[in-house]
């Protein structure tokens, strides 16, 4: 009986000696599992870090056209893939020093010398006082009620990828012109 006793209590002594072993293993794996999760973590951040960004630069570029640069890249960065500025290019207009992000527009205006906006405005405005949508600049599509400068900027887009606009109701096929923005501005457009 005392024989019995002793196996038993050398069993139970084991059972308790594996189990504490046991616990201590599983502990020590899931640490090697959250290490591994924070190199992992650190290394998705690093990529994350060096990825690039695809952009849009037009206007007066010597190659205008859709690049990919480095995240965190800059106007200048930009200006300078597409082959640097034309000779057209207005380029005071422009912070060189901005940041860039992805799917950035970034448009380089031409120099508008004193005789081009007396004749741009000949002939983006007709006689009853309507802007003419198709050939008005972004300054004159801002004198319309409803046309900010990003609205203005997305007209020129619009009419730069589509040939212009054939009737003044297209206007609504620009972002951010919906039937209450067309309604306060038919009277002042037109496509002539």
């Amino acid at each position: 009986m005392k024989e019995k006793k002793k196996i038993i209590g050398s069993i139970v002594i084991l059972l308790v000696f594996i189990f504490f072993i046991s616990m201590g293993y599983i502990a020590s794996l899931r640490g090697n599992k959250y290490k591994e999760e924070e190199v992992f973590t650190e290394s998705i951040e690093k990529e994350s870090s060096n990825t690039n960004i695809i952009i849009y630069v037009n206007g007066e570029v010597k190659k205008p056209g859709v690049y990919e640069l480095k995240e965190n890249s800059r106007i200048e960065d930009a200006i300078k893939i597409a082959g640097g500025f034309s000779k057209d290019a207005d380029r005071h207009k422009l912070n060189l020093a901005k940041k860039i992000k992805d799917e950035d527009y970034i448009y380089v205006d031409k120099i508008k010398k004193d005789n081009d906006s007396l004749e741009d405005g000949k002939k983006s405005v007709n006689n009853s006082g309507k802007i003419n949508i198709n050939e008005a600049s972004k300054e004159e599509l801002k004198s319309v009620p409803g046309i900010g400068d990003v609205t203005a900027q997305k007209i020129i887009e619009y009419r730069e990828s589509n040939n212009g606009f054939n009737s003044v109701e297209d206007i609504k096929k620009v972002d951010r012109i919906g039937e209450k923005t067309f309604e306060k501005l038919k009277d002042k457009i037109d496509v002539r």
